[in-house]
């Protein structure tokens, strides 16, 4: 047993170690406490006579296997996302416009594990999609009324509300072709895959196909799950082609002319190409459970992955002429027994 002069002794070293937990306790209650804007220089910055300061909040960020530690200010027509360093000091990671934003519940295609309906909806916006998971029910639901809300009434000020949109169908037939679409800011990617195949005279459905985007801004096609919006996708392209004065107008008149067209560069391009899906087509395996295909496929396909991969079969931006699928340089056809993929990939 320890004498009275070694407790003694190491008395404040316990208080110390007490002293230390209750100040991380409250350093990480401060996190989770709303924030005063006057107080948040990261607020201030984005303040203007046409924008007003509506909630703020910690949240989880999932996507894929990553999961963040952010918090998220909602403006009346800006989310911005940042990493907190203090109570009232973050650094800015992201901000994104909300008529070119969307909502979704299909978290399972977006992160891998499992999370809370009750406290998780999916959060996107042009190349991005991910699982925002919060601390309670109802801060979920403050979350989504807020941003449905607002994500609804900026599309009503969108101008113009319609462009034109090129969809490029690719391994549908023997050869690729395009067409030219009417699409508006409310359109899903699964109503533009729709509309894509009564125009092309395609027989199937939104599950029969994918609608991949190819951009001139990343490094790898992406597929949509389909509940994006084509429309705010393009216009954000769009965007980054204006001259700098304008480019951050609400409703900037420039949208129009040759903006619509694809006479853009190359790394502002942004196309959309239309192929199967393939899933009715794989075969089954047979050494793995449900649960574990319907894991690996999501981790395949979750949209807006951007890892290194073949660019779609080799499509170039502004082509539409049909290319042979090749992984590692060699064609499928030579790679596929039996039209199965390699063990490696399954």
């Amino acid at each position: 047993m320890k004498s009275l002069a070694q407790r003694r002794q190491s008395a404040p070293s316990l208080i110390f170690v007490k002293a230390l937990n209750r100040s991380r306790s409250v350093s990480r209650e401060g996190c989770f406490s709303p924030i005063s804007p006057e107080a948040c220089p990261l607020v201030q910055s984005f303040m203007c006579h046409n924008r007003t300061f509506l909630l703020d909040g910690h949240v989880q960020l999932k996507t894929g296997l990553q999961t963040q530690e952010r918090h998220l200010f909602l403006f009346t027509d800006l989310l911005v996302v940042a990493k907190s360093k203090s109570h009232s000091h973050f650094k800015l990671k992201c901000q994104a416009r909300l008529c070119e934003m969307w909502t979704a519940f299909c978290t399972e295609e977006v992160c891998e594990g499992s999370t809370d309906p009750e406290r998780s909806f999916v959060l996107g916006w042009p190349t991005t999609n991910c699982v925002a998971n919060f601390r309670s029910a109802e801060q979920k639901e403050t979350w989504l009324s807020f941003l449905q809300s607002r994500i609804r009434e900026e599309k009503e000020k969108d101008y113009p509300k319609s462009i034109p949109l090129k969809i490029i169908a690719k391994d549908v037939g023997t050869c690729a072709y395009s067409k030219t679409l009417t699409v508006t800011n409310v359109d899903t990617a699964n109503d533009v895959i729709l509309m894509a195949l009564q125009q092309l005279g395609i027989s199937g459905s939104e599950k029969d196909y994918k609608l991949w985007v190819i951009s001139g801004r990343e490094d790898a096609p992406y597929p949509l799950i389909g509940h994006e919006y084509p429309f705010g996708i393009k216009i954000s392209h769009i965007r980054d082609a204006m001259p700098h004065g304008s480019k951050h107008c609400a409703c900037p008149r420039q949208l129009q002319g040759s903006f619509l067209t694809e006479q853009l560069p190359q790394e502002l391009q942004c196309q959309f190409v239309l192929k199967p899906s393939r899933l009715a087509e794989s075969p089954p395996l047979h050494d793995l459970s449900q649960k574990s295909f319907k894991r690996k496929r999501s981790i395949i396909n979750w949209a807006f992955w951007r890892g290194p991969g073949t660019h779609l079969d080799n499509v170039p931006l502004s082509s539409t002429s049909a290319a042979p699928g090749k992984l590692f340089g060699l064609l499928l056809t030579a790679i596929c027994e039996d039209d199965n993929l390699p063990k490696p990939l399954l």
